[in-house]
């Protein structure tokens, strides 16, 4: 059956609830009086023995666990300590009335180590090397006597080369003793003294023939201009052609002159004897000079 919303509010202490069927919802409700605070009496208030009850109730109960578990743990420390067996006693141990009877000392027992030094070694020194077990000693031997002699070592002496000379009929070319490399050349019809390639090889050979002046000396002609010799002309070495004349033969034959313990060759003029060939720098001429101040030659191969 449905609700009745025309019954009466519920009423609690006095006081209708908000929003409770039959209570006003325009304002705020507020509780009504107690009679008995009216009349003058005090108020007891119904709710204190409930809350004080609420309240004490966990804790007794909660002081009782404690206590309940603190018997049972004492308890059982109480068994466990019955169950244990008294503590071992250390036997006394006494010593005869005589004493203790003499202890032999342990046999010596031979030590196989090797002592070892603990002395800093020595620094800066050389060790010497330590043989091997296959090492022996060296047999001794006799001394072998020496058969000494009498008179004076016996000395080699170098051989001496042989003095180098100029062969009639051959190709030579004519190198500085003093200056290796330069040999002695024509260009533009003028003797020089320069280093020579295999380019200008031909410049610097000449035949050697019997003197044009004399048997005794030489004269040198050139190998790419056959007919043309060496000359002095106003004391100038030149290339010019014979033209059979007496001077030209005079002027186009050289002496060799051994010097320098026949190491080298001196060329002095035929017809001018106190003067030999000299090099000026790079050009040749005769000079008024002994044969050890003119300029070295050495024969050489031609190239």
């Amino acid at each position: 059956m449905p609700e009745d919303d025309t019954r009466n509010g519920l009423r609690v202490g006095g006081w209708i609830p908000p929003y409770s069927p039959g209570g006003t919802p325009a304002g705020p409700i507020r509780p009504t009086a107690h009679p008995a605070s009216i009349a003058g009496r005090p108020r007891r208030d119904s709710f204190s023995r409930l809350r004080a009850g609420g309240t004490m109730r966990p804790r007794l109960v909660l002081a009782a666990a404690l206590c309940l578990a603190c018997a049972a743990t004492a308890a059982i420390a109480v068994v466990l300590d019955a169950a244990k067996g008294p503590e071992p006693v250390a036997a006394e141990f006494t010593y005869p009335a005589g004493g203790l009877p003499p202890q032999p000392f342990p046999p010596a027992v031979e030590s196989t180590d090797v002592p070892v030094s603990v002395l800093p070694s020595p620094t800066g020194t050389t060790l010497p090397a330590i043989p091997t077990e296959d090492w022996s000693p060296p047999p001794k031997t006799s001394p072998v006597a020496t058969r000494t002699t009498t008179g004076p070592p016996a000395t080699t002496r170098p051989a001496t080369p042989a003095p180098v000379s100029l062969t009639v009929g051959s190709t030579v070319g004519l190198e500085a003793a003093d200056r290796s490399g330069h040999r002695v050349r024509h260009r533009d019809y003028r003797g020089r003294l320069e280093p020579i390639s295999r380019r200008d090889g031909a410049d610097a050979a000449f035949r050697v023939r019997t003197g044009l002046a004399g048997n005794d000396c030489v004269s040198f002609e050139s190998v790419n201009f056959p007919g043309y010799y060496l000359r002095h002309r106003n004391f100038e070495i030149r290339l010019d052609r014979n033209d059979a004349s007496a001077l030209f033969r005079q002027d186009a034959t050289f002496c060799a002159v051994t010097i320098r313990q026949g190491a080298a060759l001196a060329l002095r003029s035929k017809n001018y004897p106190n003067h030999h060939v000299v090099a000026d720098g790079e050009w040749l001429k005769i000079v008024q000079t002994s044969a050890s101040r003119a300029t070295a030659f050495v024969p050489r191969a031609p190239l």
